[in-house]
């Protein structure tokens, strides 16, 4: 959908008041009477200031409050302000943060009426997005950077329209489901941060088993029992830069097995277009990791830990720490297996605490994880999640090493101790910030290398 042809110029306002519901009395003075008439507004101020103190719009500096009007013909206008000394309202401080207000004005009768506000939140309110608005010297480039957002969110894409990029993406979603079928997968993979709207392709995968793949849970999430949701960062925005990742978390959990064929969809991050398919045959693509759905894992460890790590990994291997590449080492296992194999390089910084303090589940051990990647060694986890050591060395008996090319002595202790204990080792590199698993000595690149 072509959302830029609901927002002009001349509703981009830079609003006086210094309260929210002045702000909205500012953003309806704008609204021409032929689409809201002036008697009808305080009913809706007044609905949209309730919605506001229950359900909170503001993300990063930007309010998307939206409402819809009975007896509107046009299906969608878009208004939009620049509070440049924030709001009060209800109370809070947060709305002191306030830049944007972005009000959105639906049809009684419009479909697809959350899967727009999805999209605009989607738009607007990304953390790039969203500084590029609010750091703009002026209002006229403030306006030029509101404008600029909504037209990338209907941007042509190598001449096609983004009423034929939808078109595209629904043929896409129709070819998953014949291929699915002609080829005996069992479910089709959704890599979602390169698609515009899932909910649109819904209707083609109504009988598939669907598994959605993306940095986070979209707020347009299809009630369907088949429907499965992964969390996944994108390292990048090639095609598939998420796929690896995916197929190590949806083994663990049981969402498919090593004997499965998936079918899987996407396109270049943030591009809002499905411009490739395929399909992997688990088997064959990993053949000796994986002897059935009972050794994907270790015994005992959870799926939810495997999946955290990932996470952790991941973001170390994009963002480094303090600005510089990181490279360490997770090993997850029994640990009592593991110890023999183990050595401390420095005092270990996790004796002593509690369980529940020390386990990579509670969110607050992030940056805990981050601040001691920076020491040489490995860190050490039981299947629960429980960190029993950081700054580990690992020394085991030599092996004749099977390693590509360009991998260094990290991911060589990782594939020595994948072999020796029932365990999985996961190896961000420093040099290439890529992510490696390793199980049973072979080898499984969760993302692929950083360009230089």
């Amino acid at each position: 959908m072509n959302l830029g042809r609901y927002l002009s110029k001349s509703r981009i306002v830079d609003l006086q008041a210094s309260d929210y519901e002045g702000a909205l009395v500012e953003l309806f003075s704008v609204v021409p009477a032929n689409v809201v008439p002036t008697k009808d507004r305080p009913a809706l101020i007044k609905e949209v200031v309730e919605r506001e103190k229950a359900i909170p719009t503001l993300s990063n500096g930007v309010c998307l409050p939206h409402v819809r009007v009975g007896g509107m013909k046009q299906k969608y206008l878009f208004v939009a302000g620049r509070c440049a000394g924030g709001l009060k309202f209800n109370g809070s401080d947060e709305y002191g943060k306030a830049r944007l207000v972005f009000l959105m004005l639906s049809g009684g009768g419009v479909e697809g009426y959350l899967n727009t506000l999805s999209q605009l939140t989607r738009l607007y309110t990304s953390s790039d997005v969203s500084k590029k608005i609010l750091e703009s010297a002026d209002f006229s480039s403030f306006k030029t950077a509101v404008l600029g957002v909504i037209g990338a969110g209907s941007r042509s894409w190598r001449g096609l329209s983004a009423e034929k990029v939808e078109k595209m993406n629904a043929l896409m979603a129709k070819s998953a489901t014949k291929i699915l079928k002609i080829a005996k997968c069992s479910a089709v993979m959704i890599l979602t941060d390169s698609v515009g709207s899932v909910a649109g392709l819904a209707p083609y995968l109504k009988d598939s088993k669907v598994i959605l793949v993306a940095g986070k849970v979209p707020q347009q999430f299809p009630k369907n029992p088949n429907w499965s949701f992964i969390t996944v960062r994108s390292f990048s925005k090639s095609r598939f830069s998420q796929l690896g990742s995916a197929l190590m978390i949806g083994l663990a959990r049981g969402l498919f097995t090593p004997k499965d064929k998936i079918c899987c969809i996407g396109g270049v991050c943030d591009g809002d277009l499905i411009d490739a398919l395929a399909v992997i045959d688990i088997e064959r693509e990993f053949p000796n990791m994986f002897i059935s759905q009972k050794e994907v894992l270790p015994e005992g460890v959870k799926p939810e830990v495997l999946e955290r790590v990932i996470d952790i990994a991941t973001e170390l291997s994009v963002e480094g720490r303090e600005g510089k590449p990181v490279g360490c080492i997770f090993v997850i296992g029994d640990t009592e297996k593991l110890k023999p194999h183990l050595k401390q390089l420095i005092l270990n910084p996790f004796y002593g605490y509690k369980p529940e303090d020390r386990n990579v589940l509670n969110p607050f051990m992030d940056e805990t994880v981050k601040e001691y990647s920076l020491i040489d060694g490995a860190f050490v986890l039981d299947g629960n999640g429980i960190l029993s050591a950081a700054g580990a060395l690992i020394h085991t008996p030599d092996f004749q090493l099977q390693l590509p090319g360009g991998l260094g002595s990290r991911h060589a202790a990782a594939y020595a101790i994948s072999l020796i204990v029932d365990c999985v080792a996961i190896v961000v590199s420093s040099s290439t910030g890529q992510v490696t698993l390793f199980r049973r000595g072979q080898t499984m690149p969760l993302t692929e290398k950083r360009k230089a």
